[in-house]
């Protein structure tokens, strides 16, 4: 399992877990395998939202990066999808800022009969 790290976002409002940072290095693109045998190795699932998606057209941090133009995620804020998941990377990507979730997969309980 990962330690959940403090968040300290930079100017562009924009974080990363130093694990993920050490997987991505100077890369822009993880393939798919990569990632998954990444994410087993850690025993840990993630969920990917994206800005776009999340917020509303008028919301601050919409404007400031869709109608803008500035790069990054400031003024987007968003919420864990429950309070066992934490902030894997916020940061901006081609299609717009996103962010990762992750948490621990649980043991499976033995087969029962």
């Amino acid at each position: 399992m990962l330690t959940p790290e403090p968040v300290r976002r930079n100017e562009e409002g924009d974080w990363t877990h130093s694990a993920l940072s050490e997987l991505v290095g100077d890369r822009e693109y993880i393939p798919s395998d990569e990632w998954k045998a990444w994410q087993a190795k850690h025993n840990i699932e993630a969920v990917i939202l994206q800005m776009e998606l999340e917020l509303d057209e008028d919301h601050p941090a919409w404007i400031r990066h869709f109608d803008e133009g500035h790069p990054g995620s400031v003024g987007w804020n968003p919420e864990p999808p429950s309070e066992d998941w934490y902030m894997l990377s916020i940061h901006d990507t081609e299609d717009g800022p996103v962010v990762i979730w992750y948490r621990e997969i649980p043991e499976q309980e033995g087969l029962r009969l």
